[in-house]
């Protein structure tokens, strides 16, 4: 670091990254701020610079603050890794201290507490803000935190025998132990005193609900396209894949279908949705959501639209830009499960995947929303598209009134339109433009004889 880049950091002021100090006054002030900034963001530490940004300069011996400055950080553990520079600006010493970010998985304390920047200020985390912040930094891990009230009784060994079933074991529990099982899947541990991990209780237990009563799924189908008039619903709370081919049969049983008699004793059904999509949407929200948060999943199915909100925003380490293109998972343990179940496949091509199987169905891509509490994703059907490019165009009520009419009719003349509007012939024929421009809808014919149709 050189002189310029002092300077531009001291012109630009104290930060999340920045810490100006006049001197070396306190070996426990020195240590929270060192400490902070590596669990923040890393960054730099400046002495002998006053909070208004003026050069001050160091007084004291400078190999003395040195040494202050190394002890202080010994005294964090684990010892974050820094720099110390020693710089001279208009006749002055500064003392730089240059501290590494620690790594996502790795935190640091000071006298046993966690210390954070906020803004240009350092704070000490307690209660649920400590919590939290291991958490997003999956440090604290909701799947590979032990339930110590949980017993081996708590277990469903059917449940688990389909699960070694599905991967050629079947035989497995005829020389092993539920017991064994745990262990060897890293499902539980033995250290002194038998204990099982989240992970196992949500897959196998035999009442999940005894023990995680969020891990549960509200299905509602609502008539038209808000959520006022509930048609059905059911409360799912079963093990993750039952909870999975549950509300698959919900979505299913509450969606249009057309059924086709390929041959003889045959049919096919085909649903207004893709139903791998819908599938992958729902098996999503079970394996990446948050389940330290106390609300459920909610599949909301609409006229026009599913909607599937589950607790927790994306995993720490994916920004919204790389959403879709990579794969972080939140819960390790059950989204190995789960691809061992052919659930998931843990490439980063499920995004990309589900966006080209609605446009080869003729539908919108998939609506993603984050918010720092729960992720949503909505699939329109038709009626949503069409709805959506509606509002996209922002086309006037007459023109929306036109596209209803030509969905019932085969075609329209711009007499029928100004007639249907009550408007002028010039005025029908202008927005009838704007419809054909948009790609709505296309003109046959022309001069008198010429009439609309929809554009497919």
């Amino acid at each position: 670091m050189d002189i310029k880049q002092i300077r531009e950091i001291i012109e630009k002021g104290e930060n999340q990254e920045v810490e100006f100090k006049e001197s070396f006054h306190s070996s426990q002030d020195i240590s929270k701020i060192l400490c902070s900034l590596a669990n923040t963001l890393g960054g730099i530490l400046l002495l002998g610079v006053n909070d208004s940004g003026e050069i001050i300069g160091v007084k004291d011996n400078l190999d003395k603050v040195q040494q202050q400055i190394s002890a202080s950080n010994q005294s964090i553990s684990p010892v974050p890794l820094l720099s110390i520079e020693v710089h001279k600006i208009e006749g002055k010493d500064i003392v730089a201290v240059i501290v590494q970010r620690s790594s996502d998985t790795l935190y640091h304390t000071f006298q046993g507490a966690i210390h954070v920047r906020v803004g240009s200020t350092t704070r000490r985390l307690e209660g649920t803000t400590h919590l939290e912040y291991l958490r997003n930094r999956q440090i604290l891990s909701f799947d590979e935190s032990y339930d110590t009230s949980a017993t081996l009784d708590d277990l469903d060994s059917t449940k688990i025998q389909a699960y070694l079933k599905r991967r050629s074991q079947e035989n497995y529990l005829d020389t092993h132990s539920i017991k064994d099982f745990l262990l060897s899947s890293k499902l539980a541990s033995d250290s002194g005193k038998f204990k099982i991990k989240n992970a196992a209780l949500l897959l196998f237990a035999k009442d999940v609900m005894k023990f995680h009563s969020q891990a549960e799924l509200k299905l509602v189908q609502f008539a038209g396209v808000e959520a006022v008039e509930i048609i059905a619903h059911k409360l799912v709370q079963d093990d993750l894949v039952s909870s999975i081919e549950q509300a698959l049969s919900f979505v299913r049983s509450h969606i249009n279908k057309k059924i086709t008699l390929k041959q003889v004793g045959r049919r096919e059904e085909e649903y207004e949705y893709p139903m791998d999509v819908v599938r992958e949407a729902i098996v999503n929200a079970v394996a990446h959501r948050d389940y330290f948060s106390k609300d459920a999943i909610q599949i909301y199915v609409f006229e026009d639209r599913i909607e599937i909100t589950n607790p927790g925003s994306l995993p720490h380490g994916l920004p919204k830009e790389l959403f879709g293109t990579i794969s972080v998972q939140r819960n390790t343990i059950t989204y190995r499960f789960l691809r061992d179940w052919e659930y998931v496949e843990g490439l980063g091509t499920g995004i990309p995947r589900m966006k080209n199987k609605m446009r080869k169905s003729g539908l919108s891509d998939p609506e993603f929303i984050f918010t720092e509490s729960f992720f949503r994703i909505i699939l329109f059907n038709k009626k949503g598209k069409r709805r959506a490019i509606e509002e996209e165009h922002d086309l006037n009520e007459r023109q929306k009134k036109a596209l209803k009419y030509l969905h019932k009719h085969k075609s329209m003349k711009a007499q029928t339109y100004a007639e249907l509007n009550s408007v002028s012939h010039a005025t029908a024929v202008s927005e009838i433009n704007e419809l054909v421009e948009f790609g709505y809808f296309k003109k046959v014919g022309a001069f008198r004889g010429a009439y609309y149709v929809l554009k497919k």
